[in-house]
């Protein structure tokens, strides 16, 4: 289930208020990347659009909407505050242009749009996920987690 990039920016100003708008599309892309990379699916449905000042997702224009009410989304933009929420302006931007994500997205022919499924391998890549001080799986958790998985629902199918 996903919810809007409008909700999503409500949850950011309950935890960081007073932040600009386009700020919160950086953090936006810093959740979309955490929680596809964590669920595997996007949290919002809107595109996020590659721009020479980082990026946009030009359907979230901050209008009042309802938060998230489930834990996942509201821990991946917890997450994302913390992690995230102090860096300026520049620094986020930096993070942002130095990802395969929006590189991709920037190249010719590239479109402009963040690709997901770039997104998410990005978000789980081995310097993103072996952070010792990070409670989310690592590659090989992940992938011994993958083969439980598999095992499991062969045996089901039994």
């Amino acid at each position: 289930m996903t919810t809007s990039a409008n909700s999503v920016i409500a949850a950011i100003d309950a935890r960081r208020p007073g932040l600009k708008l386009a700020k919160k599309h950086s953090l936006l892309f810093f959740v979309q990347g955490h929680h596809i990379a964590h669920f595997g699916s996007p949290l919002f449905d809107e595109p996020i659009t590659a721009t020479d000042r980082g990026v946009s997702v030009p359907d979230a224009d901050g209008s009042p909407a309802e938060q998230p009410d489930t834990e996942g989304p509201l821990n991946t933009i917890g997450y994302v505050i913390e992690r995230y929420g102090a860096l300026s302006p520049a620094d986020l931007r930096s993070l942002i242009q130095s990802s395969q994500p929006w590189q991709a997205a920037t190249k010719p022919g590239g479109g402009g749009r963040i690709d997901p499924d770039i997104l998410r391998d990005w978000f789980r890549r081995d310097d993103e996920t072996n952070d010792p001080d990070d409670e989310r799986p690592n590659r090989a958790e992940r992938a011994q987690a993958d083969e439980i998985w598999k095992t499991h629902k062969a045996q089901q199918a039994s």
